[in-house]
């Protein structure tokens, strides 16, 4: 039996839950190849099946001491670590292993690069959920620079913009990104909004209803509108 057709054998023991069967072939495979990184990830991936958080930490740094960039580990790892609170542990194991970034080339979006991306928005909702809109904005960053295919990154940074007081910033990422997908209309939802949160209710209703010449059905839009038309038939005090 080949070594993937080996590694393939085990995942789907893990799969299936068979977690005496999977040990037998990881120790087996430890045995033949005891610098194996893939040997420790799937050691770590095992005890963390079984629910043993001390063994599968352990074992995810070893497959990381022998090769740094072994994406599966890094990113299983920095999970775990932030599953049990060690935020900036999990932060730094990640960075450390995160070298996508450095040698992107401009257009392509790979597998490891779209995990990267995932990871760091992950951190990046973290970071604003608990207010810290400076490692919130970093950290959405990154995920846009390793996946701009995903555009909602974009608006999660403008929020965040908007949150830390950056308000110019804030309004420069959407109408940015309106103008270069001019059919993506959470942009110009979110963008709407920016400009009914600073009064500017007609700049607003323009958004919105450029959002309805596109997606005549869009709800958003029509509930924003009428928000918008309500709040002017208010009497002024």
């Amino acid at each position: 039996m080949s070594v993937p057709q080996a590694d393939k054998e085990i995942q789907d023991l893990l799969g299936n839950k068979k977690f005496a069967q999977a040990e037998v072939l990881i120790r087996d495979k430890l045995t033949r190849e005891p610098d194996s990184a893939d040997g420790f990830y799937m050691l770590g991936v095992l005890h963390y099946f079984q629910g043993q958080v001390g063994p599968t930490v352990e074992n995810l740094k070893k497959a990381l001491s022998i090769d740094p960039r072994h994406t599966d580990a890094a990113i299983c790892l920095s999970v775990l670590l932030n599953d049990i609170g060690k935020y900036e542990d999990a932060k730094k194991v990640f960075e450390q292993a995160n070298h996508s970034v450095v040698h992107k080339k401009d257009g392509i979006v790979s597998g490891v690069d779209q995990k990267f991306a995932v990871k760091h928005l992950e951190l990046g909702d973290l970071y604003f959920r608990y207010r810290r809109y400076d490692e919130a904005i970093e950290e959405y960053g990154k995920a846009a620079l390793l996946d701009p295919t995903t555009l909602d990154i974009r608006i999660r940074r403008a929020k965040a913009y908007a949150k830390k007081g950056f308000l110019t910033r804030a309004m420069q990422e959407l109408q940015s990104l309106k103008h270069e997908h001019d059919n993506f209309t959470p942009a110009r939802i979110q963008l709407g909004l920016l400009h009914y949160s600073q009064g500017n209710v007609l700049d607003a209703e323009l958004e919105w209803e450029g959002v309805l010449q596109t997606d005549p059905v869009n709800r958003e839009a029509h509930a924003y509108l009428e928000m918008a038309k309500q709040a002017r038939l208010k009497p002024r005090r």
